[in-house]
């Protein structure tokens, strides 16, 4: 364990302090003192003798702005500032039960059809590392998009990743550029912007033209919620659920010099009417109140907590109980506006 004398420690506070003050983009979104925080946790962070007892110093510190984006490094070793636990509007377990033709593709892609030709597409991650993963999806995808089934996308358990991977993907759903979010950032303790984002088509993709119910909730998180706000401007697409986590923060690494990393949120994200979806997230299009029992519902932090469903890629339910299909109101309203 490598230790840190007074003067490491001492600059080491001091970016610490600085990145917070001049760049944290959320510094002043839940009335925060950040001078007086850093006044009464810099002692203990000043005289620290290794990088790990600065680290849990200064996420007790962070922990004031409760957001799952704002976390540190030491090493390989995670440290966050806060850990959100949200109750999803989803049953993993339930979803082999209910959807036809289930099959479990990796542990990102699952996908399942109705006797009425309905494709369902459950969506966990945007998986920056592992983009391969996706390629189910696509496949699936294009193969709707040739029999212009209509579409149901579930991403309500779907934690975020690489929202460039969100955006190929939506981009088949769109002939043109369109606006879906617009974002500020804090630099030197200044806000700039806003600065528009924009879906471009996915020329290499499939264009896909059918109607499509894209399912969210409270566990749709970051660059997820980036994904709802770009099917929001796709023809024929409606969000059905709950409101999503609203945690979005395009962290950026800040090396404070004695061995760990703070990422720090560079963004204030907001939707196209200029709302910050932090602490709000984004309404869907069609509202449906949950119903799933708590025991069965999937619960953890956002960013480190996963209840996968417990099947084997490749495994296919070929005859689901479709009397509990009832159980996910979600999916029921989906399916139902799909077949108007």
């Amino acid at each position: 364990m490598k230790r840190n004398d007074d003067s490491t420690s001492c600059v080491a506070f001091l970016r610490l302090r600085t990145a917070i003050l001049e760049d944290y983009s959320y510094r002043d979104l839940r009335g925060v003192d950040w001078k007086r925080r850093f006044g009464r946790f810099g002692p203990a962070l000043r005289s620290s003798r290794t990088a790990e007892d600065f680290a849990r110093q200064a996420a007790r510190l962070l922990s004031a702005a409760q957001d799952i984006h704002l976390w540190l490094r030491v090493e390989n070793q995670t440290v966050p500032t806060y850990r959100r636990f949200a109750q999803r509007n989803v049953d993993l377990l339930l979803l082999p039960k209910v959807i036809p033709r289930w099959r479990q593709h990796n542990e990102v892609v699952a996908s399942g059809k109705f006797p009425d030709g309905i494709v369902y597409l459950c969506l966990r991650a945007w998986p920056a590392g592992t983009p391969q993963r996706l390629r189910p999806a696509h496949r699936l995808l294009r193969e709707a998009a040739v029999t212009r089934r209509p579409l149901v996308i579930d991403v309500r358990a779907n934690s975020g990743g690489a929202e460039p991977l969100a955006a190929h993907f939506a981009g088949c759903f769109v002939r043109r550029p369109v606006c879906y979010a617009k974002h500020l950032t804090l630099r030197t303790g200044a806000l700039r912007g806003p600065i528009y984002r924009r879906l471009k088509p996915n020329r290499a993709g499939p264009h896909y033209r059918g109607r499509v119910a894209v399912l969210i909730g409270p566990g749709t998180v970051s660059s997820c919620e980036s994904f709802a706000m770009m099917m929001r401007q796709a023809p024929g697409c409606k969000l059905v659920g709950q409101r999503t986590a609203g945690a979005s923060g395009n962290p950026k690494p800040v090396d404070l010099g004695n061995g760990v990393v703070a990422f720090i949120p560079s963004w204030q994200d907001l939707d196209l009417e200029g709302a910050c979806i932090e602490g709000r997230g984004i309404a869907p299009d069609i509202e449906v109140k949950p119903r799933l029992p708590s025991s069965r519902a999937c619960n953890g932090p956002s960013i480190e907590g996963r209840c996968m469903v417990p099947s084997t890629p490749g495994t296919r339910h070929s005859t689901p109980d479709t009397r509990h299909s009832s159980s996910d109101p979600v999916l029921a309203a989906a399916l139902e506006f799909l077949r108007r």
